[in-house]
């Protein structure tokens, strides 16, 4: 318990630090001024391309589906080189804060409003993933799965709440070196313990009994597309300080994603052979538990949190702004209340105190990672990827609103 404590004293400790030293702008809380350098936007990326659930998830994945599990991860690395050589010069050069700043350019303000609202509820889902991947790990500690969920939750916003997207882009690489440590260790451990446990395990990449062509369209298109046109991924270009840094950050975080992709799917192999788990979610966790006794244990435990917490607050400052900025703010504007900068920074912070609420309730009723992750990439791909699609077309030939 002791590492627990300490960590969350070091994590409000950051947050306090930097509130009493910046008091963000608007644009400074939401898109880190625009000033993030290529290495920066990739480490961003790739610490919320796994830690939005994807590290336990995929290892769950590989323990059910071996090496078929990688298309979980590998249709978004494609799609992010896809990004790079088509719509990124569009998104940056919109000047956004969110994906509905795209929207509405071509389809006008009352289209945001509607597609803001549909995201915002999908990208709950999201965030429910990650709540149910860090309050798992929690459990641990405090004696069940909803007091586990409900301190995950108090500690990603509170921290996200006090350092806004600086705290995303600046921990970046520290939150991927972290992960990395953890992971090598775990395969290593994994390595010299299936000799003597278990043969060798088998590996296998195609379709099967159990990974059918369905299964695999089910999550190529949806986790691509999310990609592609992802309200999150969108906000890593907008904190980029020009396209050639968008566009460095997007390839680099593509290879490091596959690279790293292998090594989890890799441990979530070898863990077949080694042990057995209650869900497959569960496999990181249960491998620490095998490998580990006592304060060691607990701090492999906490290390393995910042893994979701990597990706919580970038999704939730993404789904805040939704809510905030282009629902209620622009609801608020039609009815002739105009907020000034800090007003509409109070709002925004409201608004992700009431969706780190409501994840949480969603987490609490699914409390299994892949699916709300699917659930929230279909109703993705299907409501609000044509009408983005779109609007990107029409962008890239110079056709706005207004004309």
């Amino acid at each position: 318990m002791i590492w627990l404590l300490l960590y969350i004293a070091l994590l409000l400790g950051i947050g306090v630090h930097h509130w009493r030293q910046h008091r963000p702008t608007l644009t400074g809380f939401l898109v880190y001024d625009r000033q993030a350098g290529g290495f920066s936007v990739a480490m961003s990326l790739v610490a919320l391309a796994f830690g939005a659930s994807s590290v336990f998830g995929l290892a769950g994945y590989a323990y059910q589906y071996n090496l078929n599990a990688l298309w979980w991860t590998l249709s978004g690395a494609l799609f992010l080189v896809v990004l790079a050589y088509t719509f990124l010069d569009t998104v940056w050069a919109t000047q956004g804060y969110t994906l509905s700043d795209i929207i509405a350019r071509v389809f006008g303000d009352d289209i945001r409003l509607l597609v803001s609202a549909v995201l915002f509820l999908a990208w709950l889902m999201v965030l429910a993933g990650q709540i149910i991947a860090g309050g798992n790990i929690l459990a641990r500690f405090v004696g069940g799965e909803a007091p586990g969920y409900a301190l995950f939750t108090l500690m990603f916003t509170a921290y996200t709440l006090l350092v806004g997207q600086a705290g995303t882009v600046k921990t970046g690489l520290l939150q991927v070196l972290v992960m990395l440590a953890g992971l090598i260790l775990l395969f290593g451990l994994c390595l010299s313990a299936a000799p003597v446990i278990a043969a060798a395990p088998h590996l296998h990449f195609g379709f099967d009994e159990t990974f059918t062509f369905s299964l695999f369209l089910s999550v190529f298109v949806p986790v691509g597309l999310s990609y592609l046109f992802g309200p999150d991924i969108y906000s890593r270009i907008f904190v980029a300080r020009d396209i050639a840094s968008a566009r460095r950050g997007l390839l680099l975080a593509s290879a490091l994603i596959v690279a790293i992709s292998l090594l989890i799917v890799l441990i979530g192999i070898l863990a077949r052979g080694l042990v057995s788990v209650e869900r497959p979610d569960l496999t990181l966790q249960t491998l620490v538990a095998q490998f580990f006794s006592g304060s060691l244990a607990d701090f492999a435990l906490v290390a393995l949190l910042s893994i979701p917490l990597s990706g919580a607050d970038i999704l939730l400052l993404t789904a805040g702004t939704l809510l905030g900025r282009d629902v209620l703010g622009y609801g608020l504007q039609r009815c002739g209340w105009t907020l000034g900068e800090a007003g509409q920074l109070w709002l925004i912070r409201g608004c992700m105190l009431l969706a780190a609420l409501l994840a949480t309730l969603f987490a609490l009723r699914l409390q299994a990672i892949i699916p709300s992750l699917l659930i929230a990439y279909k109703v993705f791909s299907i409501g609000i990827v044509p009408l983005l699609f779109l609007a990107l077309l029409r962008l890239r030939r110079g056709v706005t609103a207004s004309a």
